[in-house]
């Protein structure tokens, strides 16, 4: 029999985040670079390929999922456009080199993005392959990756493991499916 893991939806903060990635958004006081009318801040982005900015536009389906994916060579960054708000799964990164490393089901996490930040995932953090959107019939996200991982992923329609890619297939393995639920109600006045 199937279970379903249920993920609390929770909200996005530095401390929460900070084992899959960083929060981009609310800034530092102090620019790591600055000149008359410029404040610059570095944010670390690894990519053993070519980077590459994409727009990639998540339609509103509902946020149920049984697969989960890790890039091993990139970090992957999605920044929100237009306010879009949405909900992005994320799970603990394991061994990079063990493609069959699958995080335990009751370690994802769901965290709201508010449309106002964004964020980066450290290589080899687990999420689940959509953003979920609230509020619209879409959201689009300015995405920036690595040419290499982006085209290995587009060979086939279907999440599968690769080079440079891997994939948890939580139904197959462990007859598992993931649901985000919202009990505090925090994704008002949007909904899940």
């Amino acid at each position: 029999m199937t279970t379903t893991v249920e993920i609390p939806l929770e909200p996005l903060t530095h401390e929460a985040f900070a084992p899959y990635g960083m929060i981009v958004g609310e800034l530092p006081k102090t620019a790591d670079w600055q000149r008359p009318g410029l404040d610059a801040w570095k944010m670390r982005f690894d990519a053993e390929g070519r980077t590459e900015l994409r727009i990639m536009r998540y339609h509103r389906q509902a946020p149920e999922f049984f697969t989960m994916e890790r890039h091993v060579t990139v970090t992957e960054s999605r920044m929100p456009l237009g306010g879009a708000r949405a909900v992005m799964v994320v799970a603990p990164i394991t061994d990079n080199a063990d493609p069959g490393s699958y995080p335990a089901p009751d370690t994802a996490r769901a965290f709201l993005l508010d449309g106002s930040q964004g964020l980066m995932l450290w290589r080899g953090a687990w999420h689940a392959l959509d953003c979920f959107t609230l509020d619209r019939d879409f959201s689009d996200f300015a995405f920036i990756s690595e040419v290499e991982t982006e085209d290995e992923i587009e060979l086939s329609t279907e999440a599968v493991s690769r080079e440079r890619t891997q994939v948890a297939n939580y139904l197959e393995a462990m007859d598992t499916r993931f649901k985000v639920v919202d009990p505090n109600g925090i994704a008002l006045p949007g909904r899940l």
